[in-house]
Formats: C-alpha cells, sequence, structure tokens
C-alpha cells in the first residue's frame, strides 16, 4: 500500500506561523491584510493561489510575486515556532514498516525538505516526497498523486491531509481520503467529504488495518 501525506497542518503545527508569516507579508508591503477568515476560507492552497484569493485588494502581478517573496522570508525568520504534532514521528516510523510513505505538499521541494529537517522528521522514512514546484498543478488537483504513482510506478491508495484541499486531490485521483482534524475550526465543516475522519494521527495504523484493509467504509469521528 502507498500513502500520500501532506505536510503543514498534517504532520507539523504550521497554522500560526503561516498566518502570521502571510498577514506580517502583507503589512510589510502597505497592502490591506486579509483576515483570519479570509485566509482559512482558501486554506491548504499554494502561496500564490492563496495570496491573490484572499486579498482584500486586487493585486497586480508583481505586488503578488512580492508579497511571496516576504512571505518566504518571514517563515525561515519565524522556523522555530514550527511544532510536530504529537506521535507523528512514532507513526510515521510504524508505518514505514508496512507501507511506501510519501509526502505531496503546496511546498516547494527545497521547503518541504527544510521543513524535514526542522521538526527533524527522518526524510527517510518517506519513499518519496514531491513538491508543487515539480508538477505542473499543485493540490487541488491530482499531478502530485500522479507523480507519485509515476515514481512507485503503482497505485496510491491513500492520501492523508487536513484541508478540503487534500479531499479534492484524492477525489480527483480516484484514492481514499483520510483527514487529520488538525486544520482551524472554521474549515471543519468542509471536511465531512472525506472518506476517513480522525482525530490524532496516531489513529491511522488501526484505521488502515481494521477499516480500509478490511474493505469497511466507516466513517470514523
Amino acid at each position: 500500500m502507498i500513502i500520500c501525506f501532506d505536510l503543514d497542518g498534517t504532520l507539523i503545527d504550521t497554522e500560526e506561523w503561516i498566518v502570521d508569516a502571510f498577514q506580517g507579508a502583507f503589512k510589510q508591503n502597505k497592502i490591506r491584510t486579509p483576515t483570519k477568515t479570509q485566509i482559512f476560507t482558501f486554506w491548504g492552497l499554494t502561496s500564490r493561489e492563496l495570496i491573490k484569493k484572499s486579498s482584500p485588494e486586487k493585486l497586480t502581478k508583481k505586488e503578488a510575486e512580492k508579497i511571496r517573496k516576504d512571505f518566504y522570508k518571514i517563515r525561515i525568520q519565524t522556523k522555530s515556532r514550527i511544532k510536530v504534532f504529537p506521535n507523528t514521528k512514532r507513526t510515521l516510523k510504524a508505518l514505514s514498516k508496512n507501507y511506501k510513505l510519501a509526502i505531496v505538499s503546496n511546498n516547494p521541494h527545497k521547503e518541504v525538505l527544510n521543513l524535514l529537517r526542522i521538526t527533524k522528521i527522518d526524510r527517510k522514512l518517506f519513499d518519496v516526497i514531491i513538491g508543487d514546484d515539480e508538477v505542473k498543478r499543485a493540490k487541488p488537483f491530482p499531478d502530485e498523486i500522479y507523480y507519485a504513482e509515476k515514481k512507485f510506478k503503482k497505485k496510491v491508495e491513500l492520501m492523508v491531509g487536513d484541508t478540503i484541499q487534500d479531499i479534492k486531490t484524492a477525489k480527483s485521483a480516484k484514492v481514499k481520503s483520510i483527514i487529520i482534524k488538525n486544520g482551524p475550526k472554521q474549515t471543519w465543516k468542509d471536511l465531512k467529504k472525506a472518506d476517513f475522519i480522525i482525530k490524532d494521527i496516531k489513529e491511522l495504523p488501526r484505521l488502515i488495518k481494521e477499516e480500509i484493509n478490511g474493505s469497511t467504509t466507516r466513517l470514523l469521528s
């Protein structure tokens, strides 16, 4: 079995870090700052899409790109705020013994590797790591999963994430979606479309063994 994982909000706790860096980049450029609600409406999209869609003002291409660059600069300066969700490392290690694991992220590939290094998640746990700069269309399009399948030369069975974008990606790629309720509470209403919902990543091995491998479709809550 091949399991694809989102990174931000799924394996590592980056919600406040991303929001603060995002709003800080707008303020730095003296452009009206999106509220949390506006940001969460498009939560899980790439930084470019998030900037474009959540901005209270219409941005020029140059303004949007400057905000994006400043967003990443602020993220680097405040990287000590990133934390791994409890039970993540232990669960990934356990899963890697029986399944093939991949990361499919709406971060550039180098940024994914950087985040793994900062949080001390062993990159060797993942057989494949894919960033949004390696595909033509990032999530919610299925291209990252398709690319993972190309690398594995096998069909991906599961997509594990925390946002509606992960659910849409899974559905487009015709794989089952598992949502971990780590994301902003404002987004939880959108998560009911997932095949499975869990509250903690530590529930994942049992879910796969008893529910998915057992070919049942009971929704956990």
